[in-house]
């Protein structure tokens, strides 16, 4: 995210355009987040899933440092595919952890209250940031024990990257939560049994409808989030003139507002109304974004500030939603021992629309037909509406099927 706070710095130094911009957003982070995804997610159904997720963040971690001191669109671009493969460990070990740790009646609001991480970590990401970059703006560039000169924005991921090592470190220590029957007193835990690839293709088929219309309906709604959040600091800057750091506070406030109301929130709401019964989760996010989609498209294009601010975060909530939903389905029907690669696919696909296309459509689509300053706000009001009514009509396709035995 915080590539989307740095868009006019990083394009100014590297002379590069809001198309090549939105390729280091989304295509060069997708493309090993999306190919490494499935077989990272095989093999964190045979491994140690904590240890797992501490080599992810450490590959992450320094990937992010490397963005700090890439100087071509090319050198940010590969750095930007390091990140991606450190990340790609992180959801499909954590949703197998929670689904390991939680009776399903609560598995809404423990994957909200995960989601609510990266919700969070992304509004941070965007204040700090906008902080750290405002506060060194003046220097223009600067030298770092190690890394030499630096530019501002250069310097905003570096600082990014670092401390993750520490989370790292930490995760060694967090012992790998297997279901109980698996545990046995006084030994170590033992891996799971994974089941084989024939297996996870057989159940995909024989749930097929409903499998490949929750990724879809996700995968449409990260289309809308992502082609927007990360265009979202440019919106205010060019469109409302706020300055970076400002912009950083607004942008951050309102990701973990509309966070913590739709990935807390809605996931205790879709406990309380649906739990241990997916339809009705599946139900509740059609109608959320399906509603979503008026201030998704209001909100790049209302004159008011705090007016956009106001739609923005709706339209988030709806997103958070739906972020906390889809995958608790997906862990409750997904057979044991197939989960983490359940959970790989899915988070294959839906990056793979959402991460790979969803920054550079609407920067294609504003350079394209609407030339001009306000040209990324009347894209978003496109491709925000589009992605949340086809996420919502897949969403209740997903729910007439989602039981054990759909076909």
């Amino acid at each position: 995210m915080i590539v989307g706070l740095l868009v006019d710095q990083i394009k100014a130094d590297l002379d590069i355009t809001d198309t090549q911009v939105s390729l280091i957003q989304g295509l060069s982070f997708a493309i090993f987040f999306t190919l490494a995804s499935i077989p990272i997610g095989r093999l964190i159904d045979r491994v140690h899933r904590t240890k797992a997720v501490a080599a992810g963040i450490t590959a992450w971690s320094l990937a992010t440092v490397a963005c700090g001191q890439a100087s071509s669109f090319i050198g940010l671009f590969i750095a930007r595919m390091g990140v991606g493969v450190g990340e790609a460990v992180l959801s499909p070990a954590a949703y197998s952890i929670i689904a390991d740790s939680f009776p399903r009646r609560q598995l809404g609001l423990a994957m909200g209250i995960f989601g609510l991480g990266s919700a969070t970590g992304a509004g941070l990401a965007f204040m700090i940031g906008g902080a750290v970059v405002a506060l060194v703006a003046q220097a223009d560039t600067m030298v770092l024990p190690l890394f030499g000169e630096v530019r501002p924005w250069q310097f905003a991921f570096i600082i990014a990257g670092l401390p993750g090592l520490l989370i790292a470190l930490a995760f060694l220590f967090i012992p790998d939560p297997r279901p109980l029957e698996q545990q046995h007193t006084g030994q170590p835990v033992p891996k799971a049994e994974a089941l084989p690839w024939s297996a996870v293709r057989a159940e995909l088929r024989s749930k097929s409808r409903f499998y490949w219309s929750v990724f879809g309906g996700v995968a449409a709604v990260n289309l809308s989030v992502l082609g927007t959040v990360n265009w979202l600091p440019a919106m205010y800057m060019r469109g409302f003139g706020t300055d970076l750091s400002t912009t950083g506070y607004i942008a951050g406030a309102m990701l973990i507002a509309g966070g913590l109301l739709g990935m807390v929130g809605g996931g205790a709401v879709m406990d309380r109304i649906g739990g241990g019964v997916p339809s009705a989760r599946l139900r509740f996010c059609a109608m959320a974004v399906g509603l979503a989609a008026i201030p998704a498209m209001a909100f790049p294009l209302v004159p008011d500030i705090w007016l956009a601010g106001l739609l923005f975060v709706a339209f988030f909530t709806a997103a958070a939603a739906v972020v906390s939903a889809a995958p608790s389905v997906l862990q409750e029907i997904a057979p044991a021992g197939m989960r983490a690669t359940i959970a790989a696919a899915y988070v294959f696909v839906i990056n793979a629309v959402g991460i790979g296309l969803g920054p550079s459509v609407t920067a294609a689509l504003a350079d394209a037909f609407f030339a001009g300053g306000d040209g990324i706000r009347n894209a978003m009001a496109i491709v925000a509406p589009f992605g949340y009514a086809i996420g919502a009509a897949l969403f209740f396709v997903a729910a007439r099927h989602a039981n054990p035995r759909s076909q």
